[in-house]
């Protein structure tokens, strides 16, 4: 909200010819505390954020993919319509090429080539537990 809506602007005073030195300087104390304010909330949010990206850069999980490694491929049918009780992973496939980028080329395990190309974020490495 604009500062003029809570506390009038001195040219205000200056327009209608307020005269009263007390009401201004009251008016000039409160434009003053209002900044401060401002400040301080501009601080606070700053502050914030960089805690908010500190805590998200050291939850990163960063997998590196080898070829011939397994991995699971991520279902995107369940972005729209999730399932709560349903398996959202498929496969396991192998990898069988990595491409500039983050593309891969899946195979699956009886050797048939997967139909397209894949984004690497969307696959995560295949586990024993995983697969239960």
């Amino acid at each position: 909200m604009p500062m003029e809506y809570i506390v009038p602007i001195l040219w205000i005073a200056v327009f209608t010819r307020m005269v009263d030195c007390r009401a201004l300087e009251e008016r000039l104390a409160q434009m003053i505390d209002l900044e401060e304010d401002r400040f301080l909330v501009g601080f606070h949010q700053q502050v914030q954020k960089e805690r908010k990206e500190a805590w998200h850069n050291q939850h990163i999980k960063l997998h590196t993919f080898k070829v011939n490694s397994l991995v699971l491929l991520y279902d995107n049918k369940f972005d729209k319509f999730p399932g709560k009780f349903q398996m959202h992973w498929l496969g396991p496939y192998v990898i069988k090429d990595i491409f500039d980028g983050g593309a891969v080329q899946l195979v699956k395990l009886t050797r048939d080539a997967f139909p397209r190309n894949v984004n690497g974020s969307q696959f995560k490495p295949y586990t024993k537990d995983l697969a239960r």
